[in-house]
């Protein structure tokens, strides 16, 4: 059988084609040699504090109720993902927020421990990293019920005004 047009080629050839393409490719990628000394960097210890700070910064604005503060660190354009979905930009983020953690006792109490704090984006040697990668456990404790606990992964990119948050991704 020809294909459309008398392409000249057999249409049971034609539908083979892209899988031995697929297992050509499957073989080469699996032979391929394994990224030697690729490890995390570790961001330099005062961009760590920087990331720190501002992880302190968030919870004490959130503590106060200041939801407003809490997100003028995340960017316009920011990501924000849960198992619930995903939120993007600044101004949805905070509505959610609002819409979440209406008053003090939804909102609970807020504190951050700092797992890990990279630097992504390579920088020379005396200049500081432009975007890093920050892993933390949040914490938001209740006087009335279990506390609510999970992990964070934020990617923070440095802009003229300071660190804002890109990419949050919270579970």
């Amino acid at each position: 059988m020809r294909g459309a047009g008398g392409a000249g080629y057999d249409v049971p050839m034609a539908r083979l084609f892209p899988v031995i393409l697929g297992l050509l490719f499957a073989s080469t990628v699996a032979t391929a040699e394994p990224l030697h000394g690729v490890t995390r960097v570790p961001a330099p210890p005062a961009v760590a504090t920087e990331a720190r700070t501002l992880l302190e910064t968030q919870a004490a604005a959130w503590n106060r109720g200041d939801l407003e503060a809490f997100c003028a660190v995340y960017a316009d354009d920011a990501l924000f993902l849960t198992a619930f979905g995903l939120t993007k930009g600044r101004d949805e983020v905070l509505a959610r927020y609002k819409a979440r953690y209406p008053d003090s006792a939804a909102r609970g109490t807020l504190s951050f421990e700092v797992l890990s704090v990279d630097a992504l984006a390579g920088a020379p040697a005396k200049k500081a990293a432009a975007a890093i990668g920050l892993v933390a456990r949040w914490k938001i404790s209740h006087a009335d019920k279990p506390a609510a606990e999970g992990l964070t992964l934020l990617t923070l990119v440095r802009f003229p005004g300071g660190w804002r948050i890109v990419h949050d991704a919270s579970m």
